[in-house]
């Protein structure tokens, strides 16, 4: 696998209007990759300004009224009861106020959601949607693009038997081949033992993280990597026939 895997959600719901990348574009961190289209989006957005403008219009009403109790009751004209009433007119439509602009502000907010931009640069290695498509963000996200961090550094994520991971340590040299390349020796090196549990067929594995070097993009994400830890290794050992220490 990719170092780094990013899916690539929507958190609002509509119909996708444009797609700007397709399998295997190489993207940079912020580029727009795919736009939802904003009529219905739009249309909160509007509905949200003119209930910003009829909280404005009721506070303002709401302190003249204010003011005027204000200045009865401190003539001694006007009974407390109605100060009270109109003290709490004005401050109810002081919290209708901010409430308004609250709903405005998310509707903007949705509004900047509705452009897709890739989180991470790197490449696209899945793209699940088409122009056309609707989206629906109200339970959980739905993917829409797969982004790999750049693949010239990638993973080999490794099932090792309890039988064999006491041998394995970080750091240690790990060469492997792939099917695509039978002949070819890649190396790399243990990054990581993960301690959870992994049963296969009623063995129990645990997975180890092999970090990769892939310059030449020969090594592709899903490929089946066939490997081998160097769990001791010794140099300059001179090594005699089997014949010659037996009689």
């Amino acid at each position: 696998n990719a170092d780094t895997i990013v899916q690539v959600g929507t958190q609002v719901s509509g119909i996708i209007s444009k797609i700007f990348v397709d399998f295997n574009s190489i993207v940079k961190k912020g580029e727009v990759i795919a736009m939802i289209d904003t009529i219905f989006l739009s249309a909160t957005k509007r509905d949200a300004l003119a209930t910003v403008a009829k909280s404005r219009a009721q506070l303002d009403f709401a302190k003249n009224v204010y003011e005027r109790m204000k200045t009865l009751y401190e003539g001694r004209v006007a009974a407390k009861a109605d100060y009270d009433q109109a003290l709490a007119n004005y401050q109810a439509a002081q919290a209708d106020l901010q409430s308004a602009l609250a709903n405005l502000n998310h509707a903007e907010i949705n509004i900047g959601y509705s452009t897709i931009r890739a989180p991470i640069d790197g490449t696209v290695i899945s793209r699940n949607v088409d122009v056309g498509q609707t989206v629906a963000a109200s339970f959980t996200t739905p993917t829409l693009f797969t982004i790999a961090y750049h693949l010239t550094k990638m993973q080999v994520e490794a099932d090792i038997s309890e039988a064999d991971i006491g041998q394995v340590r970080e750091k240690q040299e790990v060469d492997f081949t792939v099917d695509a390349y039978p002949d070819e020796v890649f190396k790399g090196k243990v990054r990581q033992i993960r301690l959870q549990p992994v049963t296969i067929q009623n063995v129990v594995n645990y997975v180890v993280i092999v970090d990769v070097a892939n310059p030449d993009l020969k090594l592709m994400p899903g490929m089946t990597a066939n490997l081998k830890v160097r769990v001791q290794e010794h140099d300059s050992i001179i090594k005699v026939p089997v014949t010659a220490v037996r009689f």
